[in-house]
């Protein structure tokens, strides 16, 4: 997050802490975290000023989850955990 309040992307700094915020304090997984990585991964890895997580692609990434649920192993209440801790990085 910028020093005068909010970014418009998650950065791979931030992302990561997020991950471990995630696994440390709320109990998730590796896999599920790696399924986390996979979802934002083409995100997270741009170069230049399009990296890290737009609003909008922070969006599409968690509606993508919302609307697979056979396809991942995130629960309704870890999808939402993760929306929140990303959203603060914003």
């Amino acid at each position: 997050m910028g020093i005068f309040g909010g970014s418009d992307r998650v950065s791979h700094h931030e992302f990561k802490k997020v991950l471990y915020h995630l696994k440390d304090k709320e109990g998730f997984s590796e896999h599920q975290l790696g399924q986390i990585k996979e979802t934002f991964r083409g995100d997270i890895d741009e170069e230049g000023s399009g990296s890290g997580i737009s609003k909008d692609e922070l969006k599409k990434g968690i509606n993508w989850l919302k609307e697979h649920p056979g396809q991942h192993h995130l629960s309704t209440d870890h999808i939402e955990k993760l929306e929140n801790a990303l959203r603060h990085h914003l």
